[in-house]
């Protein structure tokens, strides 16, 4: 099911970025909302977690962007901080809420200021608040209903009935 999770918000990432203008108001980061969301329901090895982390912030540098590793190892970076902050937080709503909102004001940070350092933007703050701000809505959406699915699958699947 984590598999499940990474490659469903991995494909949402490219299928919602073709129909949404590139300055709308609603910029996908579902590869990072299905990373929050599977540290959630699924306990593993740290580790391991990472190890899922890496892989899919590369396959994000292949297939969406410019960058080689990157984005790999900003990925890694945020499960290091989904991890931490999950250990203050109850894993309900307002926790996804709250960690949602932390990693996506982070992930928008970094990789503003690496387009900055790097020469490809110009900085200005409204830019920023702007890229902060239009990630928010539609990330945090997807993240409950990713996350009441998972629970309802895990739900049905641990109180199955044998009527036999």
């Amino acid at each position: 099911m984590i598999i499940g999770v990474f490659i469903i918000s991995f494909l949402m990432d490219g299928i919602v970025s073709n129909y949404v203008p590139i300055g709308g108001v609603f910029v996908p980061l579902f590869s990072l909302m299905g990373l929050i969301v599977s540290y959630e329901f699924f306990t593993f090895e740290k580790e391991e977690y990472y190890k899922y982390a890496f892989i899919l912030g590369l396959c994000y540098d292949l297939i969406y962007t410019d960058t080689f590793v990157f984005y790999a190892f900003l990925f890694m970076f945020m499960a290091f901080v989904i991890m931490h902050v999950f250990k203050i937080l109850a894993s309900n709503y307002l926790g996804l809420f709250i960690v949602s909102l932390v990693c996506i004001i982070l992930f928008r940070s970094i990789t503003y200021f690496f387009l900055f350092i790097t020469g490809n933007v110009v900085f200005k703050i409204d830019n920023l608040y702007k890229g902060i701000y239009c990630s928010l809505l539609i990330n945090i959406i997807y993240g409950f209903i990713v996350k009441f699915v998972c629970s309802f699958l895990i739900l049905r699947k641990f109180n199955k009935k044998k009527y036999y």
